[in-house]
């Protein structure tokens, strides 16, 4: 995802606001840490529930420390949905680019998919999903981001196809079903419930693509 990661290295000279940055590596650390305190906010409370009060006390520090970042909390929780949705299209794209045959591709990226879920950052996005209350330019946006994700997926999907080792139908319904269905797990799961992170990464690609896969 080329623009996100530019947008990421410019951040890292000039940060969120605009200012100059004096150590880049201590302000992405920093960027790190808020994002992670949101998430575990948005795991427990919700999107709604959540403010930049909590995030300042969940990281021990004044709210003060997350404004020099951010402007709100609406545009903590885009950064955190665009940082979740470039390392998705990231870890896709290397699948994409691996010499490994379409079938195996496929395999890779459904787990790849659901181990992603189990990551704080990835686990509190896919559980809240948009908000109703954001702004249209952020819905738009994140939507864009989206589509760089779902495409190379399809990518993968349509790889398959193209080599016989995946049943023919329409690219997009495979690709969504398969997507959605390992996105669905996390509106339910619990990360200290009695199901182990091994178990799903086990069961639960073979479950989506037995009726997928020749």
């Amino acid at each position: 995802m080329p623009g996100l990661r530019s947008e990421r290295e410019k951040m890292r000279v000039t940060g969120l606001r605009g200012h100059r940055v004096q150590d880049p590596e201590r302000m992405e650390s920093r960027r790190q840490e808020i994002m992670l305190a949101m998430a575990a906010l948005l795991a427990e409370k919700g999107y709604d529930a959540t403010t930049l009060d909590d995030v300042g006390a969940r990281m021990n520090c004044s709210k003060a420390v997350i404004y020099y970042q951010l402007r709100s909390k609406e545009e903590l929780y885009v950064e955190l949905i665009k940082e979740v949705l470039s390392r998705s299209a990231e870890a896709l794209r290397a699948i994409a680019e691996s010499d490994d045959p379409p079938d195996v591709q496929l395999r890779k990226a459904v787990t790849t998919l659901l181990c992603m879920g189990f990551e704080p950052m990835h686990y509190a996005a896919i559980r809240n999903g948009r908000p109703r209350s954001l702004r249209i330019e952020n819905r738009v946006l994140l939507r864009e981001l989206d589509r760089v994700y779902e495409s190379l997926f399809m990518d993968i999907v349509q790889r398959g196809m193209d080599a016989g080792v995946v049943v023919r139908r329409d690219v997009r319904l495979v690709a969504y079903t398969i997507i959605n269905a390992t996105h669905s797990i996390f509106r339910w799961y619990r990360l200290d419930g009695v199901l182990r992170p091994e178990e799903l990464e086990r069961e639960v690609p073979s479950m989506l693509l037995d009726g997928v896969l020749k």
